[in-house]
């Protein structure tokens, strides 16, 4: 009885598998922040996705500038306000100050409010500065004429990002920013959706701008959420985990509450660093398709473990008995002890290779 059970296979079942599928994850550059993460993914229901920077390339562009007075001066403002920001529409907004060659200023003070915009003052520079979301703006006391607030109409229904900037409560300038899905985003989001999963894409922007990215990338309105700030993703996360396992993919410090809220919180590598320390998976690099193809792995490999425990749990079942002596009496049937450890090694080669089979394509 000792030869026969030792080592027992139910001891290397779920080890063995959890150990390859770390190291073809590690291969691939997903990691899986140990083994119960791995079981997690294999038991989603639903992947709710961040857009700018995660569903997008998160390199937008500044594509137009309307500025009551003057262009350049609104966005030098603007540009110097987000010079420390990591938001990818702070990075257009530097780029294209950049491109025109314009210095930035100091700032001599600077406060965020994540989702919305930022307020700060900046050296030479009488007065709060204002750069955002216009509904932010306007809430701060901003406002703007028929002329201005027509042009905002016809850039929203066109479906870019917009930024607005102010001086205290003068308006100065509207700025258009464009960015691209990525180029694997519409074949990672219809993989999930075969694998039966339920979608979501939550953001702060605009309701013009995520329905237009949303139909491209076969997004149900239904499952499109616009305007939210990070308190209000939070919101929507817990309303979407009562009705089973939710994966949260984002890229950002607004999502960084999100992945840490949601069962399973998956970072796309190019990312900021605190959005990666939160999540339970980071994919390195930037194929979004890394998420299906991480969520298969994770439910191939407990497909793996449930295949080695009921293969561990019926050798003990028949193996222990027998080499007890309950077919003596009856049949005459004994194990010996060479028998007994031929039939222990099989069972824990057995389920090792199973293990390897996570290999195989």
């Amino acid at each position: 009885m000792l030869v026969v059970a030792c080592p027992c296979a139910l001891g290397l079942a779920t080890p063995t598998v959890i150990t390859v599928a770390s190291g073809l994850a590690a291969r691939q550059g997903w990691l899986f922040r140990g083994g119960d993460v791995i079981e997690q993914a294999a038991d989603l229901s639903r992947v709710v996705f961040d857009k700018t920077g995660t569903l997008t390339l998160g390199r937008p562009l500044v594509s137009k500038v309307l500025a009551v007075d003057d262009p350049s001066r609104a966005l030098q403002l603007a540009a110097s306000l987000e010079q420390s920001s990591r938001h990818p529409l702070a990075h257009a907004l530097l780029q294209e100050a950049q491109r025109r060659q314009l210095p930035l200023l100091s700032v001599e003070a600077s406060h965020t409010i994540p989702g919305a915009g930022v307020s700060g003052c900046l050296a030479g520079v009488e007065g709060t500065v204002l750069v955002g979301t216009p509904e932010w703006l306007q809430r701060q006391g901003v406002a703007w004429g028929e002329a201005e607030q027509q042009q905002l109409d016809q850039l929203a229904a066109a479906g870019p990002s917009l930024v607005a900037v102010a001086l205290e409560a003068r308006f100065l300038a509207l700025i258009s920013v464009d960015d691209r899905p990525r180029p694997d985003a519409a074949t990672a989001v219809r993989r999930l959706a075969d694998q039966g999963l339920q979608l979501a894409m939550l953001s702060g922007d605009r309701r013009q701008s995520v329905e237009r990215l949303g139909g491209e990338l076969g997004f149900g309105p239904q499952q499109l959420a616009w305007g939210l700030l990070p308190e209000q993703k939070l919101e929507r996360l817990e309303a979407f985990r009562t009705e089973g396992a939710v994966a949260m993919v984002g890229d950002g410090i607004n999502d960084a509450p999100a992945l840490a809220a949601a069962d399973l919180g998956i970072a796309v590598g190019t990312g900021t660093q605190i959005a990666q320390d939160t999540a339970d998976l980071v994919l390195l690099g930037d194929r979004l398709e890394g998420v299906p193809e991480a969520l298969l792995l994770a439910r191939r490999t407990m497909a793996k473990v449930r295949q080695n425990l009921v293969w561990a749990f019926g050798y003990n079942l028949i193996a222990l008995p027998v080499a007890a002596g309950v077919l003596l009496p009856g049949f005459g049937v004994l194990l010996s002890p060479p028998l007994a450890a031929l039939l222990m090694a099989l069972s824990s080669i057995t389920v090792v290779l199973n293990a390897l089979s996570l290999r195989l394509p």
